[in-house]
């Protein structure tokens, strides 16, 4: 189960390609939470909802980044995401649990070849607030991310923090029956963390930190939730953001290359989850 502490935690992930509107010789980081004015780090200004500009702090601007204004982005892989957990849900109760009990995660059942187990588990949920959670969680981040990362490069770091979690299931905890797609949206906050990193961003000093850092000590204070899916999906997302924003802005790598070791990674890590199962 993901964990939202406090406000809204996300912000404005803008493209490559946009710089700072009172610099524009350096590349924007994020844009602005109220205006939307593109901002480099120079400009940022943490507030309780993202970062502002500082025509917004300096005039305590009342506008406000509303609902509406997400669902207008029309992040079609976030949307399709949701869908899909949702129809899984539904699928889990009219079959009465048979659904559940052929998909969840579960290291034995793996071993055995059943190796979808890795990937549908990512899709299925104990319950209506246990789908909830998630799927707010996901509606959060999903929207501007994909934004500013296209829908490509925003699929590649969900695979990769689903992947990743279940990678780390089987290798710690083999025998504990998992499900949800926690591993998935904290690997979207990984992801995150590294798109900010990269546009020069200290992630210690913004709310996505603690987000992270709740998230992670969740289910050593909660029974039934899995650490190892929590802590897998962010360091296998925050992996994948790096390989797609750090290495075409830092190294020189090109955007193709970089998704092309994107792709490269996520598929490592279904073959890890495989041979820690079957190996």
């Amino acid at each position: 189960m993901f964990f939202i502490a406090g406000s809204i935690p996300w912000t404005l992930v803008l493209d490559e390609t946009s710089t700072c509107y009172r610099h524009s010789q350096t590349k924007a980081a994020v844009a602005c939470q109220r205006c939307e004015r593109p901002i480099c780090p120079e400009c940022m200004t943490q507030a309780s909802i993202g970062f502002h500009c500082p025509e917004c702090v300096a005039g305590h601007s009342q506008t406000v980044y509303r609902a509406q204004d997400i669902m207008n982005r029309r992040p079609p892989l976030t949307t399709a995401l949701i869908v899909a957990n949702v129809v899984a849900f539904v699928a889990q109760i009219v079959s009465q649990d048979l659904v559940t009990e052929v998909g969840l995660l579960w290291g034995p059942a793996v071993q055995d070849g059943e190796l979808w187990r890795i990937v549908t588990g990512g899709f299925l949920h104990s319950g209506l607030l246990h789908l909830g959670f998630n799927m707010y969680a996901l509606w959060i981040f999903g929207p501007n991310l994909e934004k500013g990362l296209g829908s490509v490069r925003f699929g590649i770091i969900y695979a990769a923090g689903l992947l990743g979690g279940s990678l780390a299931v089987l290798a710690f905890g083999f025998t504990q029956a998992t499900l949800g797609a926690s591993g998935a949206v904290l690997g979207l906050a990984g992801g995150l963390s590294a798109v900010l990193w990269a546009r020069g961003i200290n992630i210690f000093k913004t709310s996505l930190s603690a987000i992270l850092l709740i998230n992670l000590a969740l289910p050593i204070l909660v029974p039934g939730i899995s650490f190892w899916g929590h802590l897998g999906g962010i360091v296998a997302g925050f992996i994948a953001g790096t390989i797609l924003a750090w290495l075409p802005q830092r190294s020189g790598v090109s955007e193709s290359s970089a998704r092309l070791i994107g792709f490269g990674y996520t598929a490592a890590l279904l073959a890890g989850a495989v041979f820690v199962a079957v190996g």
